[in-house]
C-alpha cells in the first residue's frame, strides 16, 4: 500500500511539473509581450519609479490586471484537475502519467468550459476588487505614499479598507455563492460522461447541503496558506541572507552561491505549490466521492468510467505535442524577456546633469560650460541664479565676487553693469543673463535653474517666472530656498506650462519640508537618501535626483538602486558609467543591484 502511494505521488508530481512547464510555456511569453506592448501605449519607458505606478492606475493596467487574474485563476484549476484525475486513477489502480495527460486533452473542451466557468467567477470577484479598490483610492488617498497614510493618517486608510469591504460585500456573496455551487463540477467533467447542464445540475444538487463547509474551508485554506507563505519567506531571509550578503560583498561575486540558494528557493517553492494543489485537489475529489455516494448519483464503476478508459495510440503523438510547447515556450520566453527588459531598460539608468553648467570642464555658470555639456551629450545643466539690483537675471553662484573675481561686491547690491565691469577688469568673461542663455540653447539642453538669494527679497521668482514663460522647451525651476520656491510655483498658479517641472532641494538628512509633496523632483545629497525613502518618493510620483556625485563607483551604486538622476562636475565619468550600466547583460545587473539594495 506505501509503494502504492508513493508511487501514485510521484506520478502526480510528474504531471503537475508537466503541466506547470506547458502553461508557463504558453503563457509566459504571451504575458510578457502583452505587458510590453500595453506599457509602450502608456508611455512607459522605465521600471520601478513613479510611471509603473501611474501604469496600474490607468485603464490599460486595468485591462491587463483582468487578463492575468483570469489567467492566475484559470492555470490553478488546471493543476489541480490534474492531481484530481490521477486520484481518481489510484482508486482504481492506474497510475500513468502519459493516460492522464491524454485524458487531459480528450476532455480538454469539457474541462476547459469548467474552468473557464469558474475562472471568470473567481476573475469577475478579484476584479472587482481591483476595480473599487482603485475607486476607493482615488476617493479617500491622494498619491501612491501609502508610507505617509501608515505613519501620519492610519485613521485614513482603515476607513478606505472599511469602504473597500463595504462595496464589495454584495458581489463578494453572489459571486462565491455561485461558485460555490459549481465547485465539484470540475471533477465530475473528468470523472464522467455527461451534458455540461447536466454538470451543473448535479454538482448544484449535490453541493447544496454543504456551502457553509465549501465556504469555511475555503476562508481556512487561504489563511494557512497565508500563514505558510509570511512565516517560510520570514525562514529563508534569516537563513539566506547571511549568504547573499557573503557572496554578492567579496571581490569576486560568488555566482555559484546565489545559483544553489535561488535553486534552494525555487525547489521548495515548487514542492510547496505542489503540496498546495494536492491537498487542496484531494479535499474536493474525496468530498466529491463523499456527496456522490450519500446522494446515490452514480455508481463508482460509473463515476470512474472516464479514467478507466485506456488509450495507447496517441502515446508518441501526445509527447510530441508536449515537447514541442515546451521548446516553442521557452524559445519565445527567452526572447520575450530579453525585448521586456530592453524596454524596461531604456529609461532606468539616469539622467546625468552636469553641475553649474558643465562642472569642472569650463568656469562655473559660464556659456562655455554649456557648450561643453552640449558638445557631450549631456541632457540637462544645473545653474544657479541670482538677481542684481537692477533687476537682471544672472548666473551665479556666491553672494560676492570675491571667490571669483577677487572683489567683495555684492551681486544683489550691485547693477549688472557694475559686476561686468569686475569681470573686465580681471581679464574674465563675465556673468551670462538666463534670458539670453534660456534663448541660444534650451532647444539643446534641459536647464535646471537653481534659484539663489542671500536677503529676503522674493523679486527673483517674479523675473525668473516672467523670463521662463517665454520658453517652450524643458525646463526645472529648483531651490533649497522652500520660500522663494513656493513663491516662483505661485507665479504659474493659474497656468502652468506642461514643459515646466519644479524641484526642492535637501541638504541635511532629517526633516521634512511641507513644500516637498507639491514638487515634481526632490534633489537630495546622499545623506538624506535611504532606501525607503527612495520607494516612497517614487511611489507618489516624484522623482529622486542626487546631487553632487562625482565617483564612478557611487554613481553606478546609485544608478542601480534606480535614482532618477545625478548631479556631477564629472559628467564625462557619469556617462562613461551609465553607458557601462547599459552594457552589463541582465544576470550581471541584477546582481550587482540586489548587492547595493542589501548594503543600502
Amino acid at each position: 500500500m506505501l509503494h502504492r502511494l508513493r508511487s501514485s505521488g510521484l506520478q502526480m508530481f510528474a504531471c503537475f511539473l508537466i503541466i506547470n512547464i506547458s502553461l508557463a510555456a504558453v503563457f509566459v511569453p504571451f504575458d510578457l509581450w502583452l505587458t510590453t506592448t500595453l506599457m509602450r501605449w502608456q508611455g512607459v519607458d522605465a521600471f520601478a519609479n513613479q510611471e509603473i505606478f501611474g501604469f496600474i492606475l490607468s485603464p490599460l493596467g486595468f485591462l491587463l490586471s483582468v487578463w492575468l487574474l483570469t489567467q492566475i485563476s484559470f492555470s490553478f484549476f488546471v493543476e489541480h484537475s490534474v492531481i484530481t484525475i490521477l486520484l481518481a486513477k489510484h482508486d482504481v489502480g492506474k497510475k500513468s502519467v502519459i493516460e492522464t495527460l491524454q485524458l487531459i486533452l480528450a476532455r480538454s473542451w469539457r474541462v476547459a468550459k469548467i474552468v473557464l466557468f469558474q475562472s471568470i467567477g473567481v476573475g469577475v470577484l478579484l476584479v472587482s476588487l481591483v476595480w473599487a479598490g482603485r475607486w476607493v483610492y482615488g476617493l479617500m488617498l491622494a498619491d501612491w505614499d501609502i508610507n505617509y497614510y501608515l505613519s501620519q493618517d492610519i485613521n485614513t486608510v482603515w476607513m478606505a479598507f472599511a469602504l473597500l469591504i463595504l462595496v464589495t460585500l454584495p458581489i463578494t456573496v453572489f459571486v462565491l455563492r455561485y461558485w460555490a455551487s459549481w465547485w465539484l463540477a470540475l471533477p465530475m467533467s473528468l470523472l464522467q460522461d455527461c451534458s455540461q447542464w447536466q454538470l451543473f445540475q448535479q454538482a448544484r444538487r449535490i453541493s447544496r447541503d454543504i456551502y457553509s463547509y465549501i465556504f469555511w474551508g475555503h476562508i481556512v485554506w487561504l489563511t494557512s496558506r497565508t500563514a505558510i507563505f509570511a512565516l517560510l519567506a520570514a525562514t529563508l531571509f534569516v537563513v539566506f541572507r547571511p549568504v547573499l550578503e557573503w557572496s554578492l560583498n567579496s571581490e569576486d561575486l560568488q555566482y555559484w552561491w546565489l545559483v544553489l540558494a535561488a535553486s534552494i528557493v525555487g525547489v521548495i517553492g515548487v514542492l510547496l505549490t505542489f503540496a498546495d494543489r494536492f491537498i487542496y485537489a484531494a479535499c474536493q475529489y474525496y468530498l466529491l466521492r463523499l456527496q456522490v455516494k450519500r446522494h446515490r448519483f452514480v455508481s463508482t464503476e460509473q463515476r470512474l468510467v472516464a479514467v478507466q478508459e485506456r488509450q495507447t495510440r496517441r502515446r508518441p503523438l501526445i509527447w510530441a505535442f508536449i515537447c514541442a510547447i515546451v521548446v516553442v515556450g521557452f524559445y519565445n520566453a527567452f526572447h520575450s524577456v530579453n525585448a521586456l527588459v530592453e524596454h524596461l531598460q531604456q529609461g532606468s539608468h539616469g539622467q546625468i546633469t552636469a553641475h553649474r553648467a558643465g562642472g569642472f570642464l569650463a568656469v562655473e555658470n559660464s556659456e562655455a560650460g554649456l557648450k561643453k555639456s552640449i558638445e557631450l551629450g549631456i541632457g540637462a545643466a544645473e545653474i544657479d541664479v541670482q538677481i542684481t539690483s537692477d533687476a537682471q537675471v544672472i548666473l551665479f553662484h556666491d553672494r560676492d565676487l570675491r571667490r571669483l573675481a577677487l572683489d567683495p561686491i555684492i551681486v544683489e547690491e550691485s547693477t549688472y553693469s557694475e559686476i561686468t565691469a569686475v569681470y573686465q577688469q580681471q581679464g574674465l568673461a563675465s556673468p551670462p543673463l538666463l534670458s539670453d542663455m534660456l534663448e541660444l540653447y534650451s532647444d539643446s539642453i534641459e536647464f535646471n535653474i537653481e534659484l539663489k538669494r542671500y536677503n529676503t527679497s522674493l523679486a527673483l521668482s517674479g523675473a525668473v517666472a516672467e523670463i521662463v514663460k517665454t520658453i517652450d522647451s524643458a525646463v526645472i525651476i529648483s531651490s533649497l530656498d522652500t520660500v522663494l520656491l513656493q513663491a516662483v510655483m505661485d507665479e504659474f498658479k493659474e497656468q502652468r506650462p506642461t514643459n515646466l517641472r519644479f524641484a526642492l532641494i535637501y541638504a541635511a538628512s532629517v526633516g521634512s519640508a511641507s513644500i516637498e509633496r507639491d514638487v515634481d523632483i526632490l534633489m537630495v545629497s546622499q545623506q538624506w537618501l535611504s532606501a525607503w525613502k527612495l520607494l516612497e518618493v517614487q511611489q507618489r510620483e516624484q522623482e529622486v535626483h542626487v546631487w553632487t556625485i562625482n565617483n564612478a563607483s557611487e554613481m553606478e551604486r546609485l544608478l542601480l538602486l534606480g535614482v532618477d538622476g545625478i548631479i556631477t562636475d564629472e559628467p564625462i565619468t557619469g556617462l562613461a558609467v551609465k553607458q557601462s550600466i547599459k552594457d552589463l547583460d541582465l544576470s550581471e545587473r541584477l546582481t550587482r543591484s540586489l548587492r547595493h539594495w542589501l548594503s543600502f
